[in-house]
């Protein structure tokens, strides 16, 4: 385990929490459930205490942003009901004593939180892995805005692929020396605005750095990957009438035996 993981988790330490009630959503016929389920993973539990899943299935750990959940249950909707998908989102906001912020403010309060959302997606992820309908080598990361930071730095060769949605992967007033943590040949979608309020070109935000407002940049060298620049779209990304079809398509792509 990276070091600073473990310092952190050592730190916060129910970091357990964000898995115990993380908001999920199972697709029908999940354990012969009749309807999806939405809702978080303890209500999920108590609904459902003696369920028994036969069958592995494809899952999104999806990392939200810094608001919580908010427009992840857009993605987590259409990822569950036309995939029939797992999706499977951390509660970053059960974590006592978690630090926050408000843009803007000092590199290093936002460097704090970025440290708690990396050691979130490598916790979560030992944890899905123990379950019988996981495959492990059937995993996507997926993450917006805060949580797309951390999707993307994220170091490691497990994923099946990678979403970042509504950040621009590379440096910028939110994180300095900005590097990708996927394998030059994971798939890999990055979607952004040109108009987003936090991370497009032309922000207040940026006005210091030198940023290109997309990962076009950094992500020149995977073969695998797609960045998608929506003109005139701003943060909220599930606006835009292209968003979901760019997602969708993408794991399907990638899920592919």
């Amino acid at each position: 385990m990276n070091k600073t993981i473990k310092r952190t988790m050592k730190k916060y330490k129910n970091i357990d929490d964000t898995y115990n009630y993380a908001f999920v959503g199972f697709p029908k016929g999940f354990g012969g459930i009749k309807e999806p389920f939405y809702g978080t993973y303890d209500e999920f539990n108590k609904q459902y205490p003696n369920i028994k899943v036969s069958k592995k299935y494809f899952t999104v750990l999806y990392m939200h942003g810094s608001s919580g959940l908010y427009r992840g249950e857009v993605y987590r909707n259409y990822i569950v009901e036309e995939l029939g998908f797992i999706f499977f989102a951390p509660n970053s906001h059960k974590i006592k004593n978690r630090p926050i912020y408000k843009s803007p403010t000092k590199l290093k309060k936002y460097i704090k939180v970025h440290k708690v959302r990396v050691a979130e997606i490598d916790y979560n992820y030992k944890r899905l892995i123990e379950n019988n309908f996981i495959n492990k080598d059937d995993i996507f990361l997926m993450g917006n805005s805060e949580g797309g930071l951390a999707t993307a730095i994220f170091k490691s060769n497990k994923f099946r692929g990678r979403i970042v949605t509504a950040f621009s992967c590379e440096s910028s007033y939110f994180y300095k020396n900005f590097k990708l943590g996927a394998k030059k040949s994971e798939p890999f979608l990055n979607i952004i605005g040109t108009d987003d309020e936090f991370f497009a070109k032309d922000t207040k935000l940026n006005k210091n750095y030198k940023v290109t407002g997309n990962g076009i940049e950094k992500l020149k060298s995977f073969k695998n990957a797609k960045v998608v620049i929506l003109p005139k779209a701003k943060h909220d990304l599930t606006l835009n009438i292209y968003l979901k079809d760019e997602i969708l398509s993408f794991l399907r792509l990638w899920s592919r035996d």
